[in-house]
């Protein structure tokens, strides 16, 4: 499992289950890709623009000199956006929360170098809320996920959760099956 990979960045005791890995869905890598798209396509009309227009009729004949350079600054974009959508998606496919039996465990990444792992006591939780926003949202059912702590620790925060009202059950079954073992 691709997951496994990030459980050395947490701790897991010997009679502890993973219930669950939830990962972001695929509608949000879409829309990376769609942007990425995007400005690829506008990179590519400037590199059009400068290859086949006639720069004397617009700028003048001390501006026609920079048709090679347009064009070779619009190729050298794209493929700098290319690279961008591409660590993106890495990113954005490489956030995880791991759910056990035992706690809940969030990997995030905000850039290749700047890693964020939070770990919470599935004793700690006080409330899990589901918020799905927009149609996109609900036709392909997914939303976000906050999981509200006791104590002084942040909320977690988890968007493009895939079927996050399941996602919102296994949290808080693990929760009740916690309070019942150890109490409050």
């Amino acid at each position: 499992d691709e997951g496994k990979k990030y459980f050395r960045f947490i701790e897991f005791d010997e009679n502890e289950t993973l219930i669950t890995e939830i990962r972001k869905h695929p509608a949000g890598m879409y829309i990376i890709m769609l942007t990425g798209a995007l400005v690829a396509l506008a990179l590519f009309t400037i590199g059009i623009f400068g290859a086949v227009v006639d720069m004397v009729d617009i700028f003048g004949d001390e501006l026609n000199g920079l048709r090679p350079f347009l064009v070779s600054i619009s190729l050298v974009m794209i493929f700098g956006t290319a690279v961008a959508v591409y660590i993106a998606i890495f990113l954005y496919k490489s956030n995880v929360i791991y759910l056990t039996n035992e706690k809940i465990a969030q990997v995030v990444y905000l850039s290749l170098f700047n890693r964020k792992i939070s770990q919470l006591s599935i004793g700690d939780v006080q409330d899990v809320t589901v918020m799905q926003k927009g149609v996109l949202a609900h036709y392909f059912n997914f939303g976000t996920l906050i999981i509200e702590t006791a104590g002084e620790q942040e909320n977690y925060r988890f968007s493009y959760v895939p079927d996050p009202y399941q996602a919102s059950k296994l949290i808080v079954g693990a929760h009740e099956r916690n309070l019942v073992l150890h109490g409050n």
